[in-house]
């Protein structure tokens, strides 16, 4: 929505007055998509870790093959289609070919999949508190030295160093998600939901409004995300969720290589404007078909191949600093994936 637009509910109102002029613009920011991201770097951290969580052995080759076969097949086939549906605008970038485009975050995700094994033989030699310490101190550093208003101006390279600590911290939360104490509460986890939502609003109203850019927020966003997650996990323990949102959460990622090219590929039917509201329920319906159908065709058969693919070796007993940064809690609440557990 932060790309395509929200429901446009005020579509067509008065902007002379006050009430036309001021509901549009409170409206159109409830969707802000960059902290989004942050969220689900949080993610992707406690997915790719929590198969490792207890210490087994990593497995580099096989893990690498699964990342990759997992990531870049339904890429490169979404550039296909971009281009087949004789876009111009390139889907990745412009002049540094994978940056300026909006798939921006998916090679952050390659460059933490690639360094993940380090990391992770960091995290069992440093433990937790010198390794998010240090990586929190260098993305201060880097985002402080010279101040840039998009991710562009940094780079791939230090824009990933910035949000490193935001990923690290969901890996953190795969190895404690055993431990958390239940959330019975559904008070309590919507409390917690508004505080996200409210916190990913001041972050827009920062950039937009005072000026501060989002990549100087992000990073403290993204620790925000982190304990609103970990109170999801604890929630979900003992609460399933809508079906219909968790079987929507297997084909995301393909709404997220498609919905600019299936918007490329409707302009070609030029259909005629049939309103604000049908406009927009006709184009995001389309988006999301196209989509779900790239899903079935492309992205499940590559998921399939890629857990063909075993990254786990055999289980060794957990290191002692894996148990002594986990909290001392007598309740071990479990943890419930779909199926392909640890995949993002």
């Amino acid at each position: 929505m932060d790309h395509f637009g929200v429901f446009p509910l005020f579509a067509g109102a008065e902007a002379t007055s006050v009430m036309g002029h001021t509901l549009p613009r409170i409206w159109g920011s409830f969707v802000y998509g960059v902290p989004a991201v942050m969220g689900f770097f949080v993610i992707s951290g406690f997915c790719i870790h929590l198969p490792f969580r207890h210490g087994e052995n990593l497995l580099v080759g096989p893990y690498y093959a699964r990342r990759y076969i997992r990531i870049l097949v339904p890429v490169f086939a979404a550039i296909a289609i971009h281009r087949l549906a004789g876009s111009r605008a390139p889907l990745l970038g412009q002049n540094t070919v994978l940056w300026v485009g909006v798939l921006w975050s998916l090679l952050c995700e390659e460059i933490y999949y690639a360094v993940y094994p380090v990391l992770r033989f960091l995290r069992m030699r440093l433990g937790w508190p010198l390794l998010l310490s240090s990586t929190m101190a260098l993305a201060v550093i880097t985002s402080s030295i010279r101040r840039y208003p998009s991710w562009t101006g940094y780079g791939p390279l230090r824009t990933a160093l910035i949000l490193l600590p935001v990923w690290l911290l969901g890996c953190h939360l795969a190895e404690i998600s055993d431990q958390l104490p239940s959330i019975q509460s559904p008070y309590t986890i919507w409390g917690w939901r508004f505080l996200a939502w409210a916190g990913s609003w001041v972050c827009e109203t920062l950039n937009f409004q005072a000026g501060i850019p989002y990549t100087q927020t992000m990073l403290w966003f993204g620790i925000l995300a982190y304990f609103w997650l970990r109170k999801e996990i604890a929630y979900g323990a003992n609460h399933k969720p809508l079906a219909l949102f968790a079987s929507a959460g297997a084909w995301s990622y393909s709404l997220y290589l498609m919905h600019i090219p299936a918007w490329d590929i409707l302009q070609k039917f030029h259909v005629p404007n049939l309103g604000y509201i049908s406009d927009w329920c006709l184009t995001a319906g389309f988006l999301l078909g196209v989509s779900y159908l790239f899903y079935l065709v492309i992205e499940r058969p590559s998921h399939k191949l890629a857990r063909r693919f075993q990254p786990t070796g055999i289980r060794q007993p957990a290191p002692k600093t894996l148990s002594a940064t986990a909290p001392d809690s007598g309740f071990a609440a479990p943890v419930s994936l779909p199926s392909g557990e640890g995949e993002t």
